[in-house]
């Protein structure tokens, strides 16, 4: 049996492989740099109150400015304990179109908890996604998408 920890560790790697970019998507910027933290790796961190965090998932352009980031929780981490650590990676990402560039991917079903969790504490975001595995594969759905129309997927 995988264990929860390694399930999360591969949504990571596959999140990052399809969907920073996109694998149709003709617009990624050729400076972006996708890296993951994932299986005990810290690779690249923010600056925070209580130290670096590593989020999951860290676009930076090749001058190593962030310019996304996402990350995943799993399914015992949609709590108000992660408030703060959303804050600081929304404050940590570059400014789209119109919001910052942090993306969030929770377990199906705690979309509601990191929805309620993201809007009461005022945190900006642009996309809220869930992730599942069915059938041996991973399945992404958009909850709500705030900058890029074409994100939402």
């Amino acid at each position: 049996m995988v264990s929860r920890a390694e399930i999360r560790n591969r949504v990571i790697r596959i999140i990052a492989a399809t969907r920073f970019p996109f694998v149709d998507q003709t617009n990624w910027s050729e400076d972006y740099v996708t890296i993951t933290n994932d299986s005990g790796r810290r690779v690249r961190g923010v600056s925070g109150p209580s130290g670096f965090v590593y989020p999951s998932i860290v676009i930076t352009r090749a001058n190593t400015d962030i310019q996304e980031i996402g990350e995943v929780e799993g399914e015992d981490t949609v709590t108000e304990a992660q408030v703060e650590k959303w804050r600081l990676l929304s404050d940590s990402a570059a400014v789209g179109r119109r919001v910052k560039k942090f993306f969030l991917y929770v377990p199906e079903g705690k979309e509601e908890d990191a929805l309620r969790l993201l809007e009461d504490n005022g945190i900006e975001y642009d996309g809220l996604r869930t992730w599942a595995v069915r059938d041996g594969g991973l399945v992404i759905t958009p909850i709500r998408t705030h900058d890029t129309p074409e994100d939402h997927r």
